[in-house]
C-alpha cells in the first residue's frame, strides 16, 4: 500500500507525513493541474521530511504538448531537482494527435538517473490510455502510472484502471483525481492497486485553494492502513 498526498507549500509537507502517509508530491500552481515548483520551495520541503518526495515537472498548463524550448527547461528542471535530494520526478507528454510523445519521454530520461518516475494524468486526456499505458510499461524507468482511468463516470473508469492493472506488469497503477474518504474503500476492494494518490480531499474545505487538514489526511489513512 502507498498512499501518495499533495503538498504546494512547506507546511503542507510536514502535515502529510504527520498524517501517516508515504509519499509526497510536490507540486505549485495546483489550481492549473500542478506546475514545477520553485527550487527554494523543493530544498526546503527535501529537507523538512522523511518520507520521499516527487516532483511536478510541468513547465506551463496550456497542455501537455511541448515545444524545444520547453522541453531544454524540462531537461534542466530534472538537473536541479535530482541535485536537491529529491525521490523523483512525475511528467508526462502527449504529441499534436493526443498519443504520447515518447521521443520527448526518452529523452528526459536521459536525466533521470536513478529517481523513481512517475507518468502522470496526461495519459487521461491520450487518444488511447490503455495501449498508451501498456507502452509505458517497457519502460524501467517508469514506476508509476497516475491515471483516473480516463474521463466519465466512475463505474467506466474502474474498468478502465482494472485493464490498465492487469496489462502493467512493471508499473504501478497509482489511482488520482476524484478519490474521497466516501469513495475509496469501494475502489481499493473492485480495483486493489494498493496506490492511491489525493489532492482536494485532504485539504480544508476540500479546496486547492486551502491546506492540508491533518485530521483528513490521517483519516484516509486510517481507513487504508
Amino acid at each position: 500500500m502507498l498512499l501518495e498526498f499533495i503538498a504546494v507549500t512547506v507546511e503542507d509537507a510536514v502535515l502529510i507525513e504527520k498524517s501517516g502517509a508515504d509519499r509526497i508530491e510536490l507540486v505549485s500552481g495546483l489550481t492549473e493541474g500542478g506546475l514545477t515548483p520553485s527550487y527554494g520551495l523543493i530544498e526546503k520541503v527535501v529537507s523538512s521530511v522523511r518520507i520521499p518526495v516527487n516532483v511536478m515537472l510541468r513547465p506551463h498548463s496550456q497542455s501537455f504538448c511541448y515545444s524545444k524550448d520547453d522541453l531544454a527547461i524540462m531537461k534542466n528542471d530534472i538537473r536541479i531537482i535530482r541535485s536537491l535530494g529529491a525521490n523523483g520526478v512525475v511528467m508526462g507528454m502527449l504529441d499534436e494527435e493526443g498519443n504520447i510523445d515518447f521521443g520527448q519521454l526518452e529523452e528526459l530520461l536521459t536525466e533521470t538517473g536513478d529517481m523513481e518516475v512517475t507518468f502522470h494524468r496526461a495519459i487521461d486526456s491520450s487518444r488511447n490510455p490503455l495501449e498508451a499505458a501498456e507502452k509505458l510499461d517497457q519502460y524501467k524507468a517508469i514506476r508509476t502510472i497516475l491515471t483516473s482511468g480516463g474521463y466519465g463516470d466512475w463505474p467506466t473508469r474502474l474498468e478502465v484502471l482494472l485493464q490498465m492493472k492487469d496489462r502493467c506488469k512493471n508499473t504501478e497503477i497509482l489511482i488520482g483525481s476524484g478519490l474521497t474518504k466516501e469513495n475509496i474503500l469501494e475502489v481499493h476492494e473492485k480495483v486493489d492497486t494498493g496506490f492511491y494518490h489525493f489532492g482536494s480531499a485532504v485539504r480544508n474545505e476540500n479546496s486547492v485553494l486551502q491546506s492540508v487538514s491533518l485530521e483528513k489526511a490521517a483519516e484516509i489513512v486510517n481507513l487504508l492502513m
